[in-house]
C-alpha cells in the first residue's frame, strides 16, 4: 500500500517516519500490479510497451506512464512517481523527465554508476550453487550484471530467498577490479559487477550473520 504524508510525501507501511498515518494513494493489490509492470518495462521488456530505452537504461517518464495507462486505466504518471519515491529498496530513479531501474536488467544496458570503492564484496548462494560458483566463477545468468552485497550479513539475507541455509562467498573486489572486472556502486547495499573469475572468490566461514568472526 502506498500512502502520502502531507509533510514528507509518499511512503509505504502503516505510518510515515514522522508518525503521520497519511492518506492512501494506492491500495496493496494495485501497488503490486503496478510494481510488476514497471519492473518489467524498465528491466526486461521495454519493447513490449513501445518504449525506447537508451544505452544507460533510461526511458521517457511520460511515455512509460502513457504505456502503463493503456494496460491499467487507473494508472498514471503520479502513481508511477509515488511507486518510485516510496520504494524502500530504491530500485528506480527519476531524473530530468526520464526513469530507469538501477539494477536487475535482462536487456542489454551499460549502466554508469560510480566505481566500487570497497575492497571486499559478498554473494549469498545455496550449497550446490556455492560449490559451482567457487569452481567456475560468478556469472550473470539471466541478468546483465552480477548483483553483489556490501556486507556478509546482507549477502546472507539475500541468500535466504534461495535456501534456508545460505552460504556466503567473499569477492576480492580490489583484485578483480585490478584484473579489469567492472564493478559499480548502485546503493549502500548493492554493487553490480561483470562476471567474476573464480580466483577472486573464497568461502566465508560462517553460516549466519550472528556468528561472523
Amino acid at each position: 500500500m502506498i500512502k502520502r504524508c502531507p509533510e514528507h510525501g509518499f511512503f509505504r507501511g502503516e505510518s510515515c517516519a514522522c508518525g503521520s498515518a497519511g492518506q492512501i494513494v494506492l491500495e496493496e493489490e494495485r501497488s503490486e500490479r503496478l510494481g510488476r509492470l514497471v519492473a518489467g518495462a524498465l528491466r526486461h521488456f521495454p519493447d513490449d510497451l513501445g518504449l525506447v530505452m537508451d544505452p544507460r537504461g533510461w526511458v521517457d517518464l511520460d511515455a512509460l506512464s502513457e504505456a502503463i495507462g493503456t494496460r491499467y486505466r487507473w494508472a498514471n504518471k503520479r502513481l508511477v512517481i509515488a511507486l518510485v519515491q516510496s520504494d524502500p529498496k530504491e530500485r528506480y530513479e527519476i531524473r530530468e523527465g526520464k526513469i530507469r531501474a538501477k539494477y536487475g536488467h535482462s536487456v542489454g544496458v551499460s549502466l554508469d554508476y560510480p566505481k566500487n570503492r570497497l575492497a571486499a564484496l559478498y554473494y549469498g548462494a545455496n550449497e550446490e550453487e556455492a560449490d559451482r560458483i567457487l569452481e567456475v566463477g560468478l556469472k550473470a545468468a539471466t541478468q546483465r550484471y552480477v548483483h553483489l552485497s556490501t556486507t556478509p550479513e546482507k549477502a546472507w539475507h539475500v541468500g535466504t530467498f534461495r535456501t534456508n541455509s545460505p552460504r556466503v562467498i567473499r569477492v576480492d573486489a580490489e583484485a578483480a577490479m585490478r584484473a579489469g572486472v567492472k564493478m559499480m556502486t548502485v546503493s549502500p547495499d548493492i554493487v553490480i559487477s561483470e562476471n567474476v573469475p573464480p580466483e577472486h572468490l573464497s568461502p566465508v566461514p560462517f553460516s549466519h550473520p550472528s556468528s561472523e568472526g
